[in-house]
């Protein structure tokens, strides 16, 4: 049990190093006169990156994309073959395109709010242009019912804010309980909710915290000087118009320009991820249970495989 311990405060002082490092950079940058939002863009958004995928919480929810990909392969074949048996055709699903996790409170990168509202501006239209959907093609009662079971049988779970709820029977429910084991998928679903309520708690303390108070403090002053009065980006990014385009929106390039002059995001990353750990230090059965359970599911998925010839 010591050595994940001291992986984790490792990847602590790592994370710590390259905040004090950027937040250092970006103060001297702010002194140039030629500092603006702008002002290399791709190495910014890499390292936001960075901080976020770091957070502890995010860490242990995230799958590598190659171990995403490996269970649902697995979960589709049984599914096909379940189908089958059943009398229906089915086109497995593909795989999402990045790495799954279960965070219920952590946003979006690139021009859309995330965590901490808009990390940065973009081009003009990006924020507003379509996601395209894969179009749903009806298939049927029968092929439901098989699918997704009984509409009347439900497994869910809550916290203090979600009530989640999934088919209890059909193929879909037959196939991930064959990766993760007789009752595997009710203890998923209430380690979701109870790691998802973690991300939460952390955020209420994070808004206790005197280091993230004084920093949004500056941003506040930094933003007033714009002209514009905000409590906090979160809710400056929640009160904009949808349609709102970060790269014109004046108080939008506002937000992004002074938490580029404050070192905003990479204090609020690196304080945030103190309190993640505060947390895991105070919760470590059910993280250590999701552990056990996603190697679970991921030795399953590697057998499915092999059995199917598909490795």
């Amino acid at each position: 049990m010591a050595r994940p311990r001291r992986s984790a405060g490792i990847a602590v002082l790592v994370l710590a190093s390259l905040v004090l490092a950027l937040t250092a950079a970006w103060a001297l940058n702010d002194r140039s006169p030629a500092s603006t939002p702008a002002a290399q863009p791709a190495a910014r958004q890499a390292v936001l990156t960075a901080l976020r995928d770091g957070l502890p919480l995010s860490a242990l929810l995230r799958r590598t994309t190659e171990t995403s990909r490996r269970v649902h392969e697995a979960e589709q074949l049984l599914v096909a073959a379940c189908m089958s048996a059943r009398g229906f055709r089915y086109t497995p699903a593909p795989a999402a395109s990045e790495p799954s996790g279960a965070s219920g409170t952590s946003g979006t990168s690139g021009t859309g709010p995330a965590l901490f509202g808009f990390e940065s501006l973009g081009a003009p239209g990006d924020a507003m242009a379509p996601e395209s959907q894969p179009a749903e093609r009806p298939r049927g009662k029968g092929f439901d019912r098989a699918l997704y079971g009984d509409p009347k049988r439900k497994i869910s779970a809550r916290n203090k804010v979600l009530r989640v709820s999934r088919p209890a029977t059909g193929c879909l429910a037959e196939s991930q309980t064959r990766l993760l084991g007789e009752g595997g998928r009710v203890r998923d679903l209430a380690l979701r909710m109870r790691l998802d309520q973690g991300e939460r708690d952390a955020l209420e303390e994070l808004e206790k915290d005197p280091a993230f108070r004084t920093v949004t403090t500056r941003w506040k002053t930094c933003m007033a000087r714009a002209g514009v009065t905000a409590k906090d980006p979160r809710r400056l990014a929640a009160d904009l118009p949808v349609t709102a385009d970060p790269a014109t929106d004046p108080t939008a390039r506002a937000d992004v320009t002074c938490k580029e002059r404050t070192g905003y995001l990479t204090r609020a990353y690196a304080r945030l991820a103190v309190m993640q750990r505060r947390w895991l230090d105070d919760n470590k059965e059910p993280a250590s249970e999701w552990r056990t359970l996603r190697h679970r599911e991921d030795t399953a998925a590697r057998s499915v495989l092999e059995a199917s010839g598909d490795r």
